[in-house]
């Protein structure tokens, strides 16, 4: 028999058998009450479990997930953590928990599962199985007491005799079967039966049965009903982890201290060049790693350090993108009042005068208003984060950071470790000033920013783009594929280690579109998981005209009976329309909810763009918005395009040369290409050439319209609106123009029913744009192009699609 696999070794490398608890899934101590810690390391457990294993495995990894976001809510609402607690602290203690307490079982991270009594259902692929059920020696027992019971009926001579041996077995089957020997209260003349004692064997010989540490061990109901996170209780609790009895950590050998060393140097190589989330993947890396107990203290320090880095860059970021007018900041003793900002430019007041500023030239001390006032958290979080932030700054004053760093609490040693580390690491680039200037305070006249050169200017925004956008493009990729994968606290993960990267101010704001759907998507899920466990056994749901039947639920799953037979749902592959069923049941009738359903509908497969701006429209949102919303869905992300500044089109004397040099070198394969796939390759290899030349230069220009050309002659119009796109980025083209002329040459150029079917469904894509945008006389001719087309392509669908065409408004 293949051994089932174990989730939680293979992604958090925890060594249980079973469900363990809250804090053990998240790798806390046990009680853990600090909530910035119980935050990370949910977060870390959620960066783990979001790795892809073999796709097999991933409706465990997907129920994995769902279980860190219900353990990390769980410990992070003070009610339900102290229900909690008070469950974990009443089993070790040997006794059953309060019945009458706050229960957290429907918003528990991981659900109790009840006794099983029956074989379970086929379909129950979404539970996360650990190992087959064994028949222990209580089950047994009890089995063979429903035997002896059954005798009472046949022989009614030995009812005494029966019924006295029915005593002594109650007795004994009713004990728990695997309570360890030790735990029994000695008594020196006991006679009462013993209950029975399991054979040794060589795998259990000298281990102490897992079990509380005194005390009477809660029976099924008691574990079931009270402690969620055991799993089933007639199971091996070995996933609970006794207190004061953790298994010894491995020691560290010379290559994992090794690895720790790179990892550190890694890291502070990130500090150095302000990419926290290169230190966050580097230290992530070593997280699991053996450690010797100087290096546990080095990596912790350094952790902290960058996740308190990363906190107030998101701060920061956050903060500057919503801005708004009137805003009053303050840091120290000087307050800052936003008088006036677009785009591109900030107008702040502050001593008694105005100041423009780039929004990426904002003055530091402005720059700490804005972050301090968007953090979260406590006021001695707040601290730590501030004093992390400045030690790295050459204006603040080292005294008045210590100062800070001893008000939030935190280990001063620690801040003294890091100070030496940033020497080590850093040398001189980032050593804060040792003179008595406190950056609470700035002068009347701000600092200016440092006086470069159009040019100079150009040349560090482009180096800072080559060094971040990909990294930026392909975490806002990831994140967009996991809130369609409906792996929305994941989705955010990974739009935070974006944040810092997202400098322009094109790129906060395709972020922060992002993010807005992953929030939506979040609080959609939420509310699905919340009203799965409200539903009662056996109920009836009437969904969109279908009758269901509840088998039963819980947060993460739902087993339903229709058309006579059971199904198995768990929140990754429940169908579309069920759990919009379900949302729509557990949220308020606003608009903030048809915004929510919106956000769903717009990612997943059976809804769409139309479908969500259906939606939205009711929700009171801008078209403006609307529509750049819904084009998060198909957003190609080549953030790089975003920093090309468009260039007016050259005169035709500019072109002429470069495009003649142009047509010299291409005209052979142009002159011997012979099929539709010849053109069309050869022009899909022009833009390439076109993209690599310098932006804005008349070569670029005579590159982009020879590739539409042959693009065109091939009927490849998905490489058409490619070039056309990428022209318009780089040239102030009329975009509707070149569509236009692309379809004429398509026309002129082939009598390929192929090509000309391709030049209807061109201009059903572009038709309704150019009227949207009053260009009705391109819109026309077009028309006129596509009537003509869908003649000579010889297919009455497309003829009557041009002619519902030409009647719409």
């Amino acid at each position: 028999m293949t051994q089932a696999t174990n989730p939680y070794q293979m992604w958090l490398g925890l060594n249980v058998t079973g469900r363990p608890d809250c804090y053990t899934l998240l790798g806390l101590p046990m009680y853990e009450a600090d909530t910035g810690k119980i935050l990370v390391a949910a977060q870390n457990a959620m960066s783990r479990a979001s790795i892809p294993m073999a796709p097999a495995d991933e409706p465990l990894r997907q129920t994995l997930i769902s279980e860190i976001q219900l353990a990390q809510n769980c410990l992070l609402d003070p009610a339900q953590k102290q229900a909690y607690d008070q469950q974990l602290q009443a089993y070790f203690s040997g006794q059953a928990a309060p019945v009458a307490s706050a229960q957290p079982v429907s918003a528990a991270p991981v659900q109790a599962a009840a006794p099983v009594s029956s074989p379970a259902p086929s379909d129950s692929s979404g539970d996360i199985q650990l190992k087959a059920k064994k028949t222990t020696a209580a089950t047994s027992a009890k089995s063979r007491a429903k035997n002896s019971a059954f005798g009472l009926y046949m022989g009614g001579a030995a009812l005494l005799l029966l019924a006295a041996i029915a005593g002594g077995a109650y007795y004994v089957f009713t004990e728990p079967a695997d309570k360890p020997i030790a735990q029994a209260d000695p008594k020196p003349e006991d006679t009462t039966p013993k209950p029975p004692i399991k054979e040794e064997t060589e795998e259990t010989k000298g281990k102490t049965p897992p079990g509380p540490k005194s005390g009477t061990r809660p029976t099924s109901n008691d574990l079931a009903n009270s402690i969620p996170g055991l799993g089933n209780p007639e199971e091996t609790m070995a996933g609970m982890p006794a207190m004061n009895s953790k298994p010894p950590e491995p020691k560290a050998t010379a290559e994992d201290q090794a690895e720790l060393k790179a990892a550190l140097e890694t890291a502070w190589a990130g500090i150095r060049e302000k990419d926290f989330a290169k230190s966050s993947i580097a230290l992530d890396k070593v997280r699991k790693t053996p450690k010797t107990p100087e290096g546990k203290t080095d990596f912790e320090r350094v952790d902290q350090f960058v996740q308190d880095l990363m906190a107030y860059n998101r701060a920061l970021n956050e903060g500057t993108a919503s801005l708004r007018e009137n805003e009053e900041l303050t840091v120290g003793s000087t307050t800052f009042t936003v008088t006036t900002l677009d785009d591109m430019r900030v107008v702040i007041r502050f001593a008694g005068q105005n100041k423009g500023y780039e929004r990426g030239e904002l003055p530091e001390g402005f720059q700490r208003a804005i972050a301090l006032s968007r953090l979260k958290g406590e006021d001695t979080v707040k601290q730590r984060i501030e004093a992390s932030h400045l030690l790295l700054s050459l204006k603040a004053d080292i005294e008045y950071v210590r100062d800070l760093w001893t008000k939030s609490g935190a280990d001063g040693s620690a801040l003294a470790a890091l100070e030496a580390d940033k020497k080590k690491y850093l040398g001189s680039s980032m050593v804060a000033s040792s003179t008595p200037s406190k950056p609470t305070e700035m002068t009347s006249t701000p600092t200016e920013p440092t006086s470069m050169t159009p040019m100079e200017n150009t040349a560090a925004a482009s180096a800072n783009s080559n060094a971040q956008v990909d990294q930026l493009a392909g975490l806002m990729k990831q994140a967009r594929q996991q809130i369609i994968d409906r792996n929305a606290t994941a989705a955010q993960q990974l739009l935070a280690q974006a944040a810092p990267l997202a400098t322009a101010a094109k790129h906060q704001e395709k972020l922060n579109q992002l993010k807005q759907i992953a929030d939506w998507n979040q609080q959609f899920w939420q509310a699905v998981s919340s009203r799965l466990t409200k539903l009662p056994p056996d109920s009836d749901l009437d969904v969109n005209g279908t009758m269901i039947r509840v088998v039963e639920s819980d947060a993460n799953r739902l087993v339903i009976r229709m058309n006579g037979e059971n199904r198995r749902y768990t929140l990754t592959d429940i169908p579309a329309g069920l759990a919009k069923f379900l949302a729509e049941s557990e949220l308020p009738t606003q608009a903030d909810t048809k915004k929510i359903i919106g956000a769903f509908l717009l990612v997943t497969p059976d809804g769409g763009p139309e479908r969500a701006r259906e939606e939205w429209s009711t929700a009171f949102l801008p078209d403006e918005e609307i529509s750049s919303l819904t084009a998060v869905l198909a957003d190609p992300y080549k953030l790089a395009d975003d920093l090309i500044e468009q260039a007016t089109i050259p005169t035709e004397a500019d072109i002429s040369a470069p495009a003649a040099a142009f047509q010299e070198k291409w005209s052979s394969r142009i002159q011997s290409a012979q099929r539709l796939d010849d053109h069309a390759k050869i022009g899909q290899e022009m833009a390439s050439a076109a993209l690599a030349m310098p932006n804005g230069s008349p070569q670029q220009f005579a590159g982009f319209r020879y590739a539409l050309a042959e693009s065109a002659r091939g009927g490849d119009f998905a490489t058409c609106d490619q070039i056309i796109q990428d022209w318009h980025t780089r040239f102030a083209i009329d975009q509707g123009e070149w569509h236009l002329k692309a379809m004429q040459l398509a026309a002129g150029s082939s009598m390929s029913s192929k090509v000309h079917a391709a030049i209807v469904q061109h201009a059903i894509k572009h038709v309704p744009v150019l009227k949207a945008d009053g260009q009705t006389k391109a819109a026309g001719a077009m028309l006129k192009i596509a009537e003509d087309s869908a003649t000579k392509a010889r297919d009455k669908d497309l003829v009557e699609a041009v002619k519902q065409l030409s009647s719409a408004p």
